[in-house]
């Protein structure tokens, strides 16, 4: 018994002195905490986008497939989906663009000749 401890002790003296034996502990700062953290938001944000009913709807009729898109989202960079978030984040909600409000105004105007031009 005296030899199995002695020759187990020797081999662990060895592998400490062998091995690289390393351990580095720091500080993590917020700002690199906040950026992973938006950077998993927007992730799902592109991928609850892609699964969208009328998204996929539209990619199908393009010929790409709900299940395609959702693999194409998991193999972008971070760089290429933040991109993608923030013209989420762009997008005019309803579709609405800046026609309507041109022919509202325009209708506006004529109407306030016609009446003041009299």
């Amino acid at each position: 018994m005296k030899f199995l401890s002695k020759w187990i002790s020797q081999l662990l003296i060895v592998t400490m002195m062998v091995l690289p034996f390393s351990a580095q502990a720091g500080m993590i700062s917020t700002d690199q905490v906040v950026v992973s953290a938006q950077d998993q938001a927007n992730r799902g944000k592109v991928l609850d986008f892609v699964s969208r009913a009328d998204v996929a709807k539209q990619m199908e009729a393009l010929g790409l497939s709900a299940a395609s898109a959702q693999d194409r989202v998991g193999a972008m960079t971070q760089e290429e989906i933040n991109q993608i978030a923030g013209k989420i984040d762009t997008l005019p909600a309803g579709a609405s663009s800046g026609w309507v409000i041109a022919a509202v105004v325009i209708v506006g105007l004529i109407i306030y000749f016609y009446w003041y031009r009299r």
